[in-house]
């Protein structure tokens, strides 16, 4: 084979790997918590520092090892200074799966002390449990949270995470978005349901300013659902063309839901933005299987 046909076949080999592949990447990664309480309490965390990202600028959730155990008002802490800012962050781990969590709590308990420590009779208001957050270069979100409502109050929770689109995305798409987990309740029956006007639990949303403002990607999911002592939520799925005639470069979930009092609720949720390739990516495509296919055959009967 001639050093030109070479050329021309290694250029359609890099052509067609850098269509599957890409050099997308997930960037700038931002995490928060609300939660707000039907008697006017409520709490706001910044949980951006407990991310990390990769030499491929992927994003997880940092996990304990390296770490003091301890975050609190944004920041890693050797000791927690429950007089200036009582709520926390600690890394712990689920003494009956063994599985490892960020932890957080309400500084105050359900007769409205703040003590340093707390029993079952007179538990924390509100406590939270952060197993996942993520993104990757697909551009995808997830996220793994879990809420236990303590007191007879609702509480509604709103959880958000995003990242930069990078490439940015303003051609013809595919968005998809899923949520599942389980219920939980201590009073016998147990609601989740979306907060305010909305339809669904969780959100996925798209913007063409770094995330100044932000437009639906048509896939919103999870409904209102009731149950009585234990129960699964979900999966409830969607796949969506995705909104065009922006150039898309910043995505987030936002999850909102409304939990009755004396229950808890597991999520688990995922959402994702895949670009559709143009035309003449297609063609370039068969060009280069045909071209290999050909450079195949040829070495065979060489």
């Amino acid at each position: 084979m001639g050093k030109e046909t070479m050329s021309v076949a290694a250029s359609v080999a890099a052509a067609v790997l850098a269509l599957f592949s890409g050099d997308s990447f997930a960037a700038n990664p931002v995490a928060t918590l609300h939660i707000q309480q039907s008697d006017g309490r409520s709490w706001t965390e910044n949980v951006t520092g407990l991310l990390v990202v990769d030499a491929q600028n992927n994003f997880s959730l940092k996990q304990g090892g390296g770490t003091t155990d301890f975050f609190q008002n944004g920041q890693f802490v050797n000791a927690v200074d429950t007089a200036s800012h009582p709520d926390y962050w600690q890394w712990k781990s689920d003494a009956a799966t063994g599985v490892n969590y960020w932890g957080w709590h309400s500084a105050e308990t359900l007769n409205g002390s703040t003590p340093v420590s707390t029993d079952a009779s007179n538990p924390w208001m509100s406590v939270l449990r952060l197993n996942n957050v993520s993104g990757h270069g697909d551009p995808d979100l997830s996220y793994a949270v879990s809420a236990v409502n303590n007191n007879t109050y609702t509480q509604t929770y709103t959880f958000a995470v995003g990242e930069e689109i990078f490439p940015t995305v303003n051609s013809a798409n595919i968005v998809h978005a899923d949520i599942a987990g389980g219920l939980t309740t201590k009073d016998g029956n147990v609601t989740i349901s979306p907060f305010g006007s909305s339809t669904a639990i969780q959100q996925f949303q798209l913007s063409a300013d770094n995330g100044a403002t932000f437009f639906t990607a048509g896939v919103d999911v999870g409904p209102q659902a009731s149950a009585a002592g234990t129960a699964t939520y979900g999966t409830y799925a969607a796949d969506a063309s995705g909104p065009t005639g922006q150039t898309w470069n910043y995505m987030q979930i936002v999850s909102k839901f409304t939990l009755t009092g004396k229950d808890s609720a597991s999520l688990v949720g995922f959402a994702s933005i895949t670009p559709v390739p143009e035309p003449e990516s297609y063609s370039m495509l068969l060009v280069g299987l045909g071209l290999m296919g050909f450079m195949a055959r040829r070495c065979k009967r060489a």
